[in-house]
């Protein structure tokens, strides 16, 4: 009968509305990183291999991984570029923010690796150092200043820290700190870099470029830190994801930590038992997070990383979810991710809304309304008297606009805020600082 055909399709149909995540075509389908520059909201670059890796193991040396490169799109992942830099397995790529047609890649070749360059958005690349160094970098840094330093986590070497004042055209390990590193993250002066279990597991940091480094891990321990991630919204609050060693081949996951106070201290707050082998957090909307948890596929978080759900409906089971991102996009309607696979190429997520109510809650009820580019109408509520401290930061993270209020009582306010000079257009994270904690809400500006 036409109606039961009618009535399978409409279920298959709802079915496959409800799901989560839908693949997405055009890439290869091992993907190392997932990289949605803030910038530019509709550039999504995906770096994968359309082969598995030869020796995925935790002190491997250099292995070649397909060489496929990367590829580019520049309509939010509806389509993407011919591959770029093949020959190479790429892990990661750094955009230098004041100058995005200069480019940095971490790649992996036949029997060589280190760091490639180029100053055309990424079309035409050059070896930056000579002689090439043999290292398996899969991260890279860049640290802000009148002088730019760059950084590499390196895992083959028990130099897995490198630093640069050139480009990578020369780079220096430390013998004196022996250390395998999985990931590597500024945020303003500290560095924080996430060590692999074989020599120093946990997560270091240090406030001088590197030269001294110290670990006060209560609660982490040595484990294996695959990713660490500061927030760029939340003063001091740190995420990073971590498993434990039972030989160079097999490991346990030990899930999502989270550190308020600079790294000193650390709680398990999602995933509990899960590999996590990567973090991301919004650009602009602090509440959303979300995590790579193996064949577990991806955990999210509405609650600025305190509290977290799975959400994997329509990814394949038991093919493990490697590296996440989060693009500069609406979350209005719930965040958009995107998934990358080792084995099942790129997956893309519909709005999510997490129910998850994370424990810490701080100022409430922070609400914005943009009445020009230079004046903002906010409406806040303090749970008790306390001195207010507001900053407003561009999607690059940098302060653009600043003002302390002093004491101001519990209860509902308003406060006109009248800016030193109008805006560009654009998404900006607002932040309230009270004694009882801070809130973030993301602001658009439009022209």
């Amino acid at each position: 009968m036409w109606w039961r055909r009618w009535l399978v399709w409409w279920a298959s149909s709802v079915a496959l509305g409800a799901q989560t995540w839908y693949p997405v075509e055009g890439v290869e389908p091992f993907v190392h990183r997932i990289l949605c520059p803030p910038e530019m909201p509709q550039m999504v670059v995906v770096c994968a291999d359309s082969v598995p890796p030869v020796a995925e193991i935790w002190r491997s040396n250099i292995r070649f991984f397909g060489g496929n490169g990367f590829r580019i799109s520049t309509d939010s992942g509806k389509s993407f570029s011919e591959p770029r830099l093949t020959g190479f397995s790429v892990r990661d790529i750094l955009i230098l923010p004041e100058a995005p047609q200069t480019w940095l890649a971490a790649v992996i070749g036949d029997v060589t690796g280190g760091v490639v360059l180029s100053q055309d958005g990424g079309r035409s690349w050059l070896w930056t150092e000579s002689p090439r160094c043999p290292a398996h970098v899969v991260r890279l840094q860049l640290q802000r200043g009148t002088e730019p330093v760059f950084y590499a986590a390196v895992v083959n070497t028990n130099q897995g820290f490198r630093v640069s004042r050139d480009t990578f055209a020369t780079c220096q390990g430390d013998l004196s700190f022996p250390v395998q590193s999985r990931d590597i993250a500024v945020r303003e002066t500290t560095l924080y870099l996430a060590a692999d279990g074989y020599l120093a597991g946990g997560v270091w940091r240090s406030t001088d470029r590197g030269q001294t480094w110290v670990k006060d891990s209560l609660g982490l321990g040595a484990l294996r830190v695959w990713c660490v991630v500061p927030s760029r919204h939340q003063p001091n609050v740190i995420l990073c994801g971590a498993d434990s060693l039972l030989s160079e081949t097999q490991s346990v996951g030990r899930g999502i930590y989270r550190s308020e106070d600079g790294g000193k201290t650390w709680r398990l707050v999602g995933a509990p038992g899960v590999r996590i082998t990567a973090l991301a957090e919004h650009p602009y909307d602090p509440r959303y997070w979300v995590a790579a948890g193996d064949t577990t596929g991806v955990w999210v978080s509405g609650s600025y990383g305190d509290a977290w759900e799975r959400h994997s409906e329509g990814l394949p089971t038991g093919i493990p979810v490697r590296t996440v991102a989060l693009p500069a996009w609406d979350t209005r309607e719930g965040v958009i991710a995107f998934a990358g696979l080792s084995g099942g190429g790129l997956y893309r997520s519909r709005p999510i809304v997490t129910t998850v109510r994370g424990h810490h809650r701080s100022v409430v009820g922070l609400s914005v309304e943009v009445r020009a580019r230079d004046e903002l109408a906010i409406r806040y509520s303090l749970p008790e008297g306390s001195s207010l401290y507001w900053e407003l930061r561009d999607v690059l993270g940098r302060v653009v606009a600043q003002r302390s209020l002093g004491w101001q009582g519990a209860g509902e306010h308003v406060f006109r805020w009248v800016l030193p000079e109008p805006l560009p257009a654009g998404w900006y994270a607002l932040r309230l600082s009270a004694n009882s904690g801070q809130r973030s809400v993301a602001v658009l500006l439009v022209p």
